[in-house]
């Protein structure tokens, strides 16, 4: 399972998971309790403006993502997981679902976190783009020629072999961009900068969040959690904490990521994300790779995993349970 970051978020999200699954239902009443806002409004009726704050989509998106692939496992019960991960602040669902936070302490971080940035995201002379065509290496050789002491810029994500997000000071984004664009770069785009997080100057929110950690009860994963920080399966509870801590302050290996999921045969995102669907879909051209954000959704997941029912994914018995269910 892949869990999407912040910019997937749109009103509407879940709405047909919430009026057809109780277990939905009891996941936005547990939310809303925990951090007194009335996520039902905020994810249905509230406007794209609203939900694109910070404070806001941080914890709706781990509320619509781990609500949803709950929503997954009780329809399957022996769907076994591979593995599991996200990008940027998906992290948080990967985490909650591999049973290293528990829902409300998943809540409670990213609600700090949200709080945090945007405080200091008013002090920051900082901005990201996304460059697409050039390789990591000759990015890279722009980065250092243009990095200067109080003017620095670096490679905040690894998206794949050819496109790569840019974070730092304004002066020497904007520098590195006309250059990446000199160098034969096919595009160089402006993104928010909470899409491109991952930069140094973010090392005093990285700070501020560590307090509150001793305060949350990390445990070590019950699923396979590969982290992005590195790339690579993380084991220990102890690990994972490092981990979310160092990727607000330090590069993003999305590439890698994606790599670990390359022996894997369905690759489940179970959040509205059109985006990531397509890009991993790009990724991996012979897999199945499934959204989840809608009932016909789930019914299309069953009909994939039907399919590797000689494989013993799944019984005939759990699918007459199934779809009865849907």
């Amino acid at each position: 399972m892949l869990f999407p970051g912040y910019s997937s978020q749109f009103v509407g999200m879940g709405k047909e998971l919430y009026d057809s699954s109780r277990v939905v239902q009891e996941y936005f009443e547990e939310a809303s309790n925990c951090l007194g806002i009335n996520f039902v409004k905020l994810c249905f009726a509230s406007s794209d403006a609203e939900l694109a704050k910070v404070t806001h989509a941080y914890p709706a998106l781990l509320l619509v993502g781990v609500s949803t692939a709950y929503r997954i496992l009780e329809l399957y019960p022996d769907m076994t997981i591979s593995c599991v991960a996200g990008y940027g602040i998906g992290e948080y669902s990967a985490l909650t679902l591999a049973k290293v936070l528990s829902f409300p302490d998943g809540l409670y971080l990213l609600s700090k976190l949200s709080q945090f940035y945007t405080a200091l995201r008013e002090e920051l002379d900082a901005k990201s783009v996304i460059v697409n065509g050039l390789t990591a290496r000759k990015l890279k050789q722009i980065c250092e020629e243009h990095n200067v002491p109080g003017a620095c810029a670096h490679i905040a994500i690894y998206e794949n072999k050819h496109d790569h997000v840019i974070s730092g000071h304004c002066d020497a984004v904007n520098a590195i961009a006309d250059s990446a664009s000199d160098a034969g770069a096919d595009r160089v785009k402006e993104i928010d900068l909470i899409e491109g997080f991952h930069t140094p100057l973010l090392y005093g929110l990285a700070e501020q969040l560590k307090m509150y950690l001793t305060k949350v009860d990390f445990k070590d994963p019950q699923i396979p959690l590969i982290m992005g920080i590195n790339g690579k399966e993380t084991c220990l509870a102890k690990k994972a904490q490092d981990a979310i801590i160092r990727q607000i302050a330090e590069p993003f290996h999305w590439d890698t990521v994606l790599k670990q999921f390359a022996s894997v045969d369905v690759i489940i995102i179970p959040a509205p994300s059109k985006a990531l669907v397509a890009e991993v879909r790009e990724h991996f051209p012979h897999k199945t790779v499934v959204g989840i954000d809608t009932v016909a959704d789930l019914q299309n997941l069953r009909a994939f995993i039907k399919n590797k029912t000689s494989d013993d994914i799944l019984d005939e018995g759990t699918f007459s349970e199934v779809a009865s269910a849907l």
